[in-house]
């Protein structure tokens, strides 16, 4: 509908969409007119049965769905082990509080009135002690909570920010929300990281298992690339060879040609219509899911340690040097 007033393709298939809207109206107004007839001809027996059976099928259909919830809750709940359920929600914890601080950095950036306090730093490190976290913290990741309120560098700010779809992915293989396309904004919260004190039984979360977790690994990996594609045809890219832009060139004009019906919608906007600084951040936050979500089914299907999770958020928080080591040391 947005896009409607400038692409013709978008009006002719909003055209369809309405059409389809209107038939599909008629036909349910017509059974229900013709059945409603049959039955009213026998008076208000004939309208009480056609009221009954009405709303025996929508029980029927209700009762379906909570019968396949319950299965598919009882499916889940078997998949993964508490175990790894309750290591699962320690690494998601940890997280939330760093991003906390992260947040209240941030913050901090702001002109502070003379009269508060601020004691975030405190009060993360006695959250952390009370639940049992702080004694296996890195010394790289201790650093960064032990630092005083408004001592992180700009550097660090802003190399962190990308962990917070880390979490955000963290929260849905809980269960406890919903991943976001995409291709919608993200909507990240600091209320969110501090729900996570008030999950008291990991044991009852409804954890993902690894094959259902693919499905948006691999989604990821195709956004990321359409992205890396067009910035390499923008030649932003300094390191991509003259091969790699004229294949990204041909590739783009393949869409163009396609009237874009097969390309990613950003809003309103398909990727070649994005300005190039909300490209590149469209591209990082894939190429981050992308990367978490592999790490993640990997350690669900049992292939790798929950403390890598550690390792890969070192790249968010830990100096180069010791993130480069980390890094280096969990692909050997």
């Amino acid at each position: 509908m947005r896009r409607a007033p400038k692409d013709s393709r978008a009006r002719e298939t909003l055209v369809r969409f309405a059409l389809w809207l209107v038939l599909v109206a008629v036909a349910i107004g017509y059974v229900h007119w013709y059945f409603r007839g049959i039955f009213t001809n026998f008076g208000s027996t004939g309208t009480a049965v056609y009221i009954v059976i009405g709303l025996s099928v929508v029980l029927i259909i209700v009762a379906r769905k909570i019968s396949e919830r319950r299965d598919r809750r009882a499916q889940v709940l078997d998949s993964v082990s508490d175990e790894m359920k309750r290591q699962l929600l320690r690494e998601a914890c940890v997280l939330a509080i760093v991003l906390e601080r992260l947040a209240s950095e941030s913050y901090l950036e702001k002109e502070i009135p003379p009269n508060v306090t601020i004691v975030t730093r405190r009060i993360l490190l006695d959250r952390l002690t009370a639940m049992g976290l702080r004694d296996g913290l890195e010394p790289w990741l201790l650093d960064l909570l032990l630092a005083p309120d408004g001592h992180w560098t700009a550097e660090q700010k802003q190399r962190a920010m990308a962990a917070l779809e880390c979490f955000e992915v963290l929260r849905w293989i809980l269960g406890l929300s919903e991943l976001r396309s995409l291709t919608a904004d993200p909507k990240y919260s600091v209320a969110d990281a501090r729900s996570l004190i008030d999950v008291k039984e990991p044991e009852k979360l409804l954890v993902l298992a690894s094959w259902d977790i693919r499905p948006a690994r691999d989604g990821a990996a195709r956004f990321f690339h359409r992205c890396w594609a067009e910035l390499v045809a923008r030649r932003e890219i300094s390191t991509a060879a003259e091969p790699d832009v004229e294949r990204a060139l041909a590739v783009r004009a393949q869409i163009e040609e396609a009237g874009y019906t097969g390309d990613y919608l950003i809003g309103a906007r398909t990727i070649p219509e994005l300005d190039t600084q909300l490209l590149f951040f469209v591209t990082r936050r894939a190429y981050t899911r992308w990367q978490f979500l592999s790490l993640l089914v990997d350690i669900l299907a049992g292939d790798a340690p929950v403390g890598s999770l550690r390792k890969f958020l070192a790249r968010y928080f830990a100096p180069a040097d010791v993130a480069e080591a980390l890094n280096a040391d969990a692909r050997a």
